[in-house]
């Protein structure tokens, strides 16, 4: 069945989070719906965002699921405000905002993302995201960065599987030519990026420095559009994560994608400066 276009985001993340706290239960649709004396197909509705999600509904869920009071509350929480658009998530530690993100990833038919600084996380080497988390937040422990450079090559197995969506990735140059992790990091970065360019599903390309001033300079973010739900804009900024979701919103960075791309090289000559930028880090 097609997802409520009118169903936000607030919703679909207490949807996903519904679905996987019975799944950690070890628990059925159909148990869950005769333990709770719902029909299946109201499970189903509520897991999948096709259901007015209703705040009785939800707490009878997470009592059943025994879920811990702060992640009770936080999800109540976004129930009571589901009716509003967009929704922002500030999070002490990385693994939190990335969560909501590869939530939707997991979902999406075409994730297109646009990075001014730094390499796309979904084209990230271990060592390159390492050196990434390190310069950012460089109080981090060494078994929180194991962790956290864990998270993000989990993250990116959506490229991997059968079902994978289609991804598209523009990258300002500055990029390619920031020293991350020394010259060896970045050399193996760069050939790890042509790699991943040539599978069918994923296209790269870059937005050379000789084009001065253009519309990325206004900051990264990323597109992603689903086959039975509305699309969504993710921004993130230090610790806080956005999700855009308003029409107009869309359509502002739709537009921006376009400009940008404007201003960028075809894939062929994408792929022959990357090769060139790796050939200089020798």
């Amino acid at each position: 069945m097609p997802g409520n276009p009118h169903t936000s985001v607030r919703s679909r993340q207490v949807a996903a989070a519904l679905r996987e706290l019975r799944e950690r239960a070890g628990l059925s649709g159909a148990e869950v719906a005769k333990r709770m004396g719902m029909s299946p197909s109201k499970i189903s509705r509520i897991e999948t965002g096709n259901s007015g999600l209703q705040i009785e509904d939800v707490a009878a869920l997470l009592g059943l699921y025994q879920v811990p009071a702060a992640t009770r509350d936080e999800l109540l929480d976004l129930v009571r405000r589901s009716e509003e658009r967009g929704w922002w998530t500030r999070q002490p530690g990385l693994p939190q905002l990335w969560r909501s993100l590869i939530d939707f990833e997991a979902k999406a038919t075409r994730i297109q993302n646009y990075e001014a600084l730094v390499v796309p996380g979904l084209l990230q080497t271990a060592e390159y995201t390492r050196a990434i988390i390190q310069g950012v937040a460089p109080t981090v422990s060494e078994a929180e960065l194991d962790n956290l450079v864990a998270a993000r090559m989990a993250r990116q197995t959506v490229l991997a599987r059968s079902s994978a969506p289609q991804f598209f990735a523009v990258v300002d140059e500055g990029a390619l030519r920031r020293p991350v992790g020394g010259p060896g990091v970045m050399h193996r970065q760069l050939h790890h990026l042509l790699g991943v360019a040539e599978q069918p599903h994923v296209t790269v390309r870059i937005v050379p420095v000789a084009a001065g001033a253009y519309a990325g300079l206004r900051g990264p973010f990323v597109i992603l559009e689903f086959a039975d739900e509305p699309a969504l804009v993710f921004i993130e900024n230090h610790g806080t994560g956005l999700f855009l979701e308003e029409e107009a919103d869309l359509a502002a960075y739709r537009l921006a994608l376009g400009t940008i791309l404007h201003a960028a090289l075809a894939p062929a000559a994408t792929a022959e400066l990357i090769a060139q930028i790796a050939c200089e880090l020798r």
